[in-house]
């Protein structure tokens, strides 16, 4: 019986992402095709595994015609194109399967959606899509060296149904584009593309894309321009996307009114979509206009009827408004509205390491371990796949006691981590037998563990005391770790060796944050008994992590030997808000005036202004200025 539908791949040295890929699909297709334009690594080998329908194609510049030589080796009725760095899901390939056989042969082809996770981790995700399904029936080929798109080869219409069939593509994650250098590829591609005239369009929308991964974004914003007046549709799937590109290029390039300006227009054009009601308040956030901002988000989740469409970005219909939200509320101490938009971005993605590490800080400051292990349990947000982010968590506020206790439903696939905890309650509480961790102290994994910020400088410090305090004879069995120059630096400063003044300025401020998050004041007090000897900008860090932890008072004192020039906003809201917690608002409206000069995009200290002067003419002045500004 003929094949129904074959899998066709082009391939070169994807050794690390070919298995996953062939796994996903593979079993679900009735033939692959793989096209390989020269690995010199195990792809071939690896494909071997699935298939036995391997060529060779030398490599000419041209995604299409490699693709179509793919095509040609196949024997289905129709042909799925995946590439190695892209993987399915079962369920729903078997449901487009159902949807293709139900549509009965009405369609030429079909595009599918992509999903494009970015960032380091995937944090973020890019939808797009792609045509990838098509009849092989010698009628239909790829065009286009890069970016490709099918045509009928005569030229005529195909009817082209946009189908079910999600792709998951991992290819754009920041450590993949570098490694391969897609960007120079895809540019000196997409320049051949437009030497050949054929819809310089889309290969400036392309050519724009190029230029904004790169972080260009004067010149992209130029190419996206130039993309979308060259439209010939605005129903193209590339034309939505070009426009929220120039609305972003705007924001990075801080054109704000510009950028306003085309999302008012957009707002009309693009009602179920939610990116832009998300750009504007982003917009609104950047600049610090906070209710505005809040507004703008809080309609976005609130209404998921509404926005129940993407452009390119799903991510802005529910995860990043959440997170925007509960950034806000967790700045203005609104904690149990933080708390619940972190936990609705966990619901979306169980992963995102910001929100786990502010659930955590948050629920430790009102609840025990128990609550907050059960809380956690309740709403299913930890799994084996972020136990260590959740661990990292609670090491970094101090609490190895609650990690423990997150462990011990992981602990088998987890016993670094459950020995990490143990180690750190050592040396924090105390509680432990040093004896245990002899071999551990000795491994390099130790060594590697501190470059990497699970064991820190002041552990190492505290576990030498308590060692001089119990058990002086075991102080050998770490002299070992004298080699790491921080504790080496840390352990001559408290031992009377070193001065304050010859710390490195991050080694007092990380030192001191550890200190503060562990509660050991004596040393606290130690370490800043003669800060005001160093230099300005150390002060001034020392004061902002004061005032960060609560020590409102001490920071303020270290705030007045500091040079205000070298302030940032954070720092003038600290001050401003201190003066007015003590109705001292006079004192507050000039520190405010001093922040708008060196600061004159942070909506805020116009606020602070306008709220508390009674100088009618620097509040005319003030407003005037503020809509110049932001409206």
């Amino acid at each position: 019986m003929k094949p129904f539908i074959s899998l066709c791949m082009i391939v070169k040295n994807e050794e690390k992402v070919l298995e996953r890929c062939l796994r996903s699909a593979a079993h679900l297709v009735d033939e692959v095709i793989i096209v390989d334009t020269g690995s010199t690594d195990k792809t071939k080998e690896i494909a071997a595994t699935f298939t036995s329908n391997i060529f060779d194609f030398t490599w000419i510049d041209d995604f299409s015609a490699a693709r179509n030589f793919a095509g040609s080796k196949a024997s289905g009725d129709w042909i799925v194109v995946l590439d190695a760095d892209e993987y399915v899901d079962e369920d729903n390939f078997e449901i487009f399967i159902q949807e293709l056989k139900e549509d009965q042969n009405q369609f030429d082809a079909y595009s599918a959606k992509i999903l494009n996770f970015t960032g380091n981790f995937g944090e973020s995700l890019i939808q797009n899509n792609h045509d990838r399904v098509y009849k092989n029936n010698n009628e239909i080929m790829y065009y286009r060296k890069i970016h490709e798109q099918f045509k009928h080869i005569t030229n005529k219409p195909l009817n082209i149904k946009k189908s079910s069939l999600l792709i998951f593509h991992s290819g754009y994650l920041n450590q993949v584009v570098q490694e391969k250098d897609k960007g120079s590829r895809n540019s000196e591609l997409i320049g051949n593309e437009m030497n050949s005239g054929q819809n310089n369009a889309f290969d400036n929308f392309n050519l724009g894309n190029e230029y904004a991964s790169k972080g260009d974004y004067s010149k992209a914003l130029e190419y996206y321009l130039e993309a979308y007046k060259g439209k010939t549709d605005f129903r193209m799937n590339w034309v939505s996307i070009a426009l929220i590109q120039i609305i972003i290029c705007l924001m990075q390039l801080k054109r704000y009114k510009d950028a306003l300006t085309l999302i008012n227009d957009a707002e009309n054009m693009y009602t179920s979509s939610a990116e832009v009601p998300f750009l504007k308040g982003e917009i609104f956030f950047l600049r610090r206009q906070l209710e505005e901002a809040k507004q703008s988000f809080e309609q976005i989740v609130a209404n998921p009827d509404q926005y129940s469409q993407s452009i390119f970005r799903p991510d802005m219909k529910d995860q990043k408004p959440h997170l925007r939200l509960a950034e806000i509320y967790f700045n203005e101490e609104d904690y149990s509205k933080a708390i619940y938009h972190y936990t609705s971005v966990l619901n979306i993605n169980k992963y995102e390491e910001e929100s786990i590490k502010k659930v955590i800080t948050i629920l430790s400051k009102f609840h025990n371990n128990d609550e907050i292990v059960n809380f956690l349990q309740e709403k299913s947000l930890v799994n084996q796949k972020n136990i260590q982010s959740y661990v990292k968590s609670c090491i970094n506020i101090g609490n190895p006691d609650l990690s423990l206790r997150l462990l011990e439903a992981h602990i088998e696939n987890n016993k670094l981590f459950y020995k990490i905890s143990l180690f750190k309650k050592l040396c924090i509480e105390n509680e432990g037998n040093i004896k245990e961790f002899l071999e551990f102290l000795e491994s390099q994994l130790f060594i590697q563990l501190v470059e990497k910020n699970w064991i820190n400088p002041i552990d190492i410090l505290l576990l030498r005391d308590n060692l001089i305090k119990t058990d002086n004879n075991l102080i050998a069995q770490i002299e070992h770790l004298d080699k790491i120059d921080s504790y080496r630096q840390l352990a001559d400063f408290y031992d009377g060796k070193k001065k304050i003044n010859e710390l490195d300025s991050q080694l007092i401020s990380d030192s001191l944050k550890t200190l503060l998050v562990y509660k050991k004041y004596s040393l606290i007090n130690v370490l800043l008994e003669n800060i005001e000897s160093t230099d300005k900008n150390n002060i001034l860090n020392v004061a902002r992590v004061l005032y960060m932890y609560g020590f409102k008072v001490e920071a303020l004192q270290l705030y007045e030997k500091t040079d205000w020039a070298n302030f940032n906003n954070q720092d003038f809201i600290n001050i401003i808000n201190s003066l007015l917690e003590t109705d001292n608002k006079e004192s507050a409206v000039t520190v405010s005036q001093y922040a708008v000069a060196m600061f004159a995009d942070d909506y805020r200290f116009y606020k602070y202004i306008l709220e508390n002067t009674n100088n009618e003419e620097l509040y005319k002045i003030t407003v005037e200025e503020a809509n110049d500004i932001f409206f």
